[in-house]
C-alpha cells in the first residue's frame, strides 16, 4: 500500500512539474498613463512581441492607467516583487537615492533625440542603469517620454501664449495679473 501511495504521489508530482514547465512566465507590467498614449501603446506592443518571440512562454500583462498602483507606489511595488516591469518617469528613481536620473527632467538639456540617445544608449546610460541594481531594480532600457512638451487648457500657438501661463509663483503680483 505504501509503494502504491508513493507511486501515485510521484505521478502527481511529475504531472505538476510538467504543467508548471508548460505554464507561461507571467510578467506584470504596470504604468500610470492611459492605454492610448504612446507609452501605453508601446507597452501593449511589447506584450504582443514578447508572446510572439517566446512562442507563448512569456505572457506580459499590461496594467495601464494606475490600475494596480499609483505613480508614487509603483517603484516600491517593483522592489517588493508585486510587479515585474514598470515604465516610470526617470525622476522616480531620485527618492531611491539615485538622483542622477533627475537630470532628465531639466528642460532643454538635450537639443534633440539624437543627442538624448547618444547619452541614454551609450556608456553613460549603461552606468545610470547599473546604479539601480543595488536598489533591487534591473534597468533594461530608456523609453523616450517626450521632452520640450507643454500642455494647457487653451491653445498654444505662439511663444506669447506661453507667457500668460508662466504664473507659477503665487506669491508675486504677477500671479494676480495672470488669474484675471
Amino acid at each position: 500500500m505504501k509503494i502504491r501511495t508513493l507511486f501515485v504521489g510521484l505521478a502527481v508530482a511529475a504531472c505538476s512539474a510538467l504543467a508548471l514547465a508548460q505554464a507561461p512566465i507571467v510578467i506584470k507590467f504596470s504604468h500610470v498613463v492611459a492605454a492610448d498614449t504612446p507609452k501605453g501603446k508601446a507597452s501593449e506592443f511589447f506584450a504582443k512581441r514578447a508572446a510572439e518571440l517566446t512562442k507563448g512562454k512569456a505572457k506580459v500583462e499590461v496594467y495601464a492607467n494606475s490600475a494596480l498602483y499609483k505613480d508614487k507606489e509603483e517603484v516600491e511595488a517593483l522592489q517588493l516583487g508585486a510587479v515585474q516591469m514598470l515604465a516610470p518617469s526617470l525622476s522616480k528613481f531620485g527618492p531611491l537615492g539615485v538622483r542622477e536620473f533627475e537630470v532628465f527632467d531639466f528642460p532643454y538639456i538635450f537639443d534633440d533625440y539624437t543627442e538624448l540617445h547618444r547619452i541614454t544608449q551609450g556608456p553613460i546610460g549603461a552606468a545610470l542603469l547599473a546604479k539601480l541594481e543595488p536598489k533591487g531594480i534591473k534597468g533594461l532600457a530608456f523609453w523616450d517620454n517626450g521632452f520640450k512638451s507643454f500642455s494647457a487648457n487653451t491653445p498654444i500657438r505662439t511663444p506669447a501664449d506661453l507667457s500668460r501661463r508662466r504664473c507659477w509663483r503665487r506669491n508675486t503680483a504677477r500671479w494676480a495679473r495672470c488669474r484675471r
